[in-house]
């Protein structure tokens, strides 16, 4: 059954008491003065659902039905709208607000302040910035400077080593040579004058160690550089020699087509390879730079002992020192008994 209550609601000047579901408000005219009216209205255990979710209510804030119309409070309905309701007395008016986290002052000062800090600690690290930009230019140019200045006095250096290398190497081997060098430090030309005589008296390997130790005299100047070189006829300029190296400074000898010279082949070959492998050897060597005919005498006992290896590493060596240090083109070569020159073999 439903139960009847007697309220009375005041009604106060731009206020409102409850919010109407059916979206009318329950309002009254106002007077100046507060005036007091009975009201019939019922209670019929009404729920509250937002979103699902009832609102909770209490005595005080049920709603009720009024003349056909369902009244809840404001301050119910604000709860469920997650709005903040409040009574200002003084002005006698509900003001409904959104909910908000207050921020005091000091808050929005420190806030402020830390945006000052950090604008000025990046307008700091600009400047810093701009600052090493400009080192950074200057030291490049300060670089370039330098490099320019050492190009500039690498031909200057390049004369005094000339003159130490000279000094000390042109009465090597009693050669009476002449030692120039030109290019640069990363790339250095070595151009040796000596006579043809002289150049030829020495053995292949006197040769080598002649012009390495004048690259190594230049590798303990410049480490880097690549050297290369040519040893010259003191007499017409003619080419005797060229010659490369690599960076630990071993040297590898071409000699040109016009310097070729049998016997001086021969003594070579004979001072590398008279005792390879602990066997004896003898050479002989005729023809010219465009082809050699190369005999290699050994006694056939020694020779059947060898290994396969050992023969083709002797063989090999051989054709590889003709082609690539005496400039022949084509190297015929015969292995031959010491005892009665009958042919053992050929390569």
């Amino acid at each position: 059954m439903k139960s009847l209550k007697s309220i009375k609601k005041p009604v106060i000047i731009s206020a409102v008491s409850a919010l109407a579901i059916s979206g009318a408000l329950f309002s009254q005219s106002t007077y100046a003065a507060q005036v007091t009216k009975p009201i019939q209205a019922v209670y019929n255990n009404i729920k509250i659902i937002y979103n699902g979710t009832e609102v909770p209510a209490d005595a005080k804030t049920e709603p009720f039905l009024l003349d056909g119309v369902t009244y809840i409070p404001l301050k119910l309905a604000g709860t469920a709208l997650d709005k903040k309701v409040t009574w200002d007395g003084t002005n006698k008016r509900v003001v409904i607000a959104d909910n908000g986290v207050p921020i005091d002052q000091s808050t929005v000062t420190a806030l402020n302040n830390q945006i000052t800090t950090l604008t000025q600690e990046l307008n700091t690290a600009k400047a810093a910035n701009t600052t090493k930009d400009a080192t950074i230019a200057q030291l490049q140019k300060d670089n370039q400077t330098l490099k320019d200045e050492a190009s500039k006095n690498s031909s200057s250096t390049l004369k005094d080593l000339q003159k130490e290398l000279n000094d000390d190497h042109s009465d090597d081997y009693d050669t009476n040579s002449d030692i120039e060098l030109s290019g640069n430090k990363n790339d250095i030309t070595v151009t040796i004058e000596m006579t043809k005589s002289r150049w030829e008296g020495l053995s292949s390997s006197k040769q080598r160690t002649y012009l390495e130790d004048i690259v190594e005299d230049i590798l303990k100047e410049y480490k880097d550089a690549e050297v290369e070189g040519t040893v010259k006829n003191s007499s017409n300029n003619d080419k005797l020699a060229s010659f490369t190296t690599n960076s630990r400074g071993d040297v590898t000898i071409k000699k040109v087509a016009s310097s070729f010279d049998a016997n001086s082949i021969q003594r070579d070959l004979f001072n590398r390879y008279s005792s390879y492998a602990g066997y004896g050897f003898d050479f002989s060597v005729r023809g010219d730079s465009s082809k050699a005919d190369v005999d290699v005498y050994v006694n056939l006992d020694d020779w059947n002992k060898m290994s396969s290896l050992q023969r083709s590493n002797l063989t090999d060596g051989i054709i590889d020192f003709l082609k690539d240090e005496e400039s022949i083109d084509r190297v015929n070569g015969t292995i031959r008994n010491k005892d009665n020159r009958n042919l053992i073999t050929n390569f």
